[in-house]
C-alpha cells in the first residue's frame, strides 16, 4: 500500500511540475480560458491570447463574423458592474476611429496605438499577421462615480501577456 501511495504521490509531484500555471498578478483576473479557446479555435487563423484581463468578468461573449471579406473575433468580456472590455482579432487592419491617438512600446518590437477619450480606453497593435485591438468601455463615465477603471498600464501590461 504504502509503495502504490509513493508511486501516486511522485506522479502527482511530476504532473504540477510539468503542468504550465502561470501566476495572474495582483489587479488583474483570471477569465473562461477554456470557452475563449475552443471559440479561437473556429477561426481560420490562430491569434493569441492574454494570460488575465484587468477587470474581473462575470460573463464572456465571442463573436464571429466577417467584414469586407476578411474573418474578425470579437471576444466581451462584462464585469458586475456592466463595464466591457473588448478583443478583436483580425488578419487585416481593424477600422477604427481615433481621437487624439498616441504612439507606446508593448514590447522591444511590438509599438501599439493607444486611445484614452471620454468614452473608452483603446490598444491596438500588429503581431505575426494578426492585428489586436482592445478596447475598455465603462458603464458609467468616471466624473459619475465609476469605481472601475482600467489604466493605459493595465491593457499595456495584458497585451504584454498575449500567447499561443
Amino acid at each position: 500500500m504504502w509503495r502504490r501511495f509513493g508511486v501516486l504521490f511522485f506522479c502527482l509531484l511530476l504532473v504540477s511540475a510539468c503542468s504550465k500555471t502561470h501566476a495572474i498578478p495582483s489587479g488583474y483576473h483570471s477569465y473562461n480560458m477554456e470557452k475563449v479557446s475552443s471559440a479561437v479555435e473556429q477561426l481560420d487563423f490562430q491569434p493569441e491570447l492574454p494570460e488575465y484581463i484587468p477587470v474581473p468578468m462575470i460573463s464572456v461573449v465571442t463573436d464571429i463574423y466577417q467584414s469586407e471579406g476578411s474573418e474578425l473575433m470579437d471576444l466581451s468580456f462584462y464585469t458586475p458592474g456592466n463595464d466591457l472590455l473588448t478583443i478583436q482579432f483580425s488578419q487585416e487592419e481593424i477600422d477604427t476611429l481615433w481621437i487624439d491617438p498616441k504612439e507606446l512600446s508593448i514590447l522591444d518590437n511590438i509599438d501599439g496605438v493607444y486611445e484614452d477619450n471620454r468614452f473608452s480606453k483603446k490598444l491596438t497593435w500588429e503581431k505575426d499577421g494578426v492585428t489586436y485591438l482592445m478596447t475598455y468601455r465603462a458603464s458609467v463615465a468616471p466624473e459619475e462615480g465609476n469605481e472601475q477603471s482600467v489604466t493605459r498600464q493595465q491593457l499595456v501590461e495584458v497585451a504584454r501577456s498575449f500567447h499561443s
